[in-house]
């Protein structure tokens, strides 16, 4: 799904987020990104390295990253409403 809206550190770190598998690793890079925002690899790269400057993913390899405080996410979603 092609995302035409805004496309800023947020909306990236949302959609690694929600793509991440089961141990918090994302698989992708900026051209993967750009491509889910139709966006140039050049912005994409951009704000992966904004989300790096925000300590909210680390790169692991050249197409792997890690969601810092990954075990968060499992806290939130065990808790009750």
């Amino acid at each position: 799904m092609k995302r035409n809206k805004y496309f800023g550190w947020e909306q990236a770190f949302r959609f690694i987020w929600e793509t991440a598998d089961p141990d918090g690793l994302w698989h992708g890079d900026a051209a993967s990104l750009a491509a889910e925002f139709d966006a140039s690899e050049q912005a994409a790269d951009a704000v992966l390295d904004e989300l790096r400057d925000r300590s909210l993913i680390e790169k692991l390899d050249t197409e792997t990253f890690f969601i810092s405080g990954w075990r968060e996410r499992d806290e939130i979603e065990g808790r009750e409403p």
